[in-house]
């Protein structure tokens, strides 16, 4: 996700955003991504919200992939960040086939990470459409093993791995 107002540390400092946004554009494009390709994003704001927008600009059709009820959701992982990310958010929604966690895969088990989860769900989701060698992530990254907590990108970079899909990192600290 794009950094928090009064983050200390910084990781995607708004500032990055249209860097960032050109690097993903650049991406898809090197991966020749079109109709024939599918998104999977989880909706945040920062780089899900970026991938979403640059693949529809490319026609690709996009699921989001939502880890929490809506409004919780918007609370945690859009609103913070101001600036408008609410409203493209609300405009994704608009264009793309929307999934809720809670309402595909049931209630988060206690000893589970709703983040965490949502990393397996799209991951899993993306290896039952196409085979291991099609599944390409965009992790926009600081590579840091250690996030804010579980179900980062650290994580969600580890399991697309193991799975032999392809990685194309963007470090937003060295743009």
């Amino acid at each position: 996700m794009i950094d928090a107002p009064g983050r200390t540390q910084p990781r995607f400092p708004p500032h990055q955003e249209e860097a960032v946004r050109q690097r993903i554009a650049g991406q898809l494009a090197a991966w020749n991504t079109g109709p024939q390709d599918l998104g999977i994003s989880s909706g945040a704001c920062g780089a899900d919200i970026l991938f979403a927008e640059a693949c529809l600009e490319r026609g690709v059709r996009v699921l989001l992939l939502i880890a929490l009820p809506e409004d919780i959701f918007l609370e945690r992982s859009v609103r913070f960040a101001d600036a408008n990310w609410e409203a493209r958010y609300r405009a994704l929604r608009a264009g793309c086939e929307t999934r809720f966690q809670h309402e595909v895969l049931g209630p988060v088990p206690e000893d589970e990470d709703a983040f965490e989860r949502n990393n397996l769900w799209c991951l899993e989701t993306a290896y039952a459409l196409v085979p291991p060698g099609r599944v390409a992530s965009i992790l926009v990254w600081d590579e840091k093993s250690s996030g804010d907590g579980p179900g980062g990108t650290a994580h969600f970079a580890s399991r697309v791995a193991a799975g032999g899909g392809r990685v194309s990192i963007i470090n937003p600290t060295q743009l």
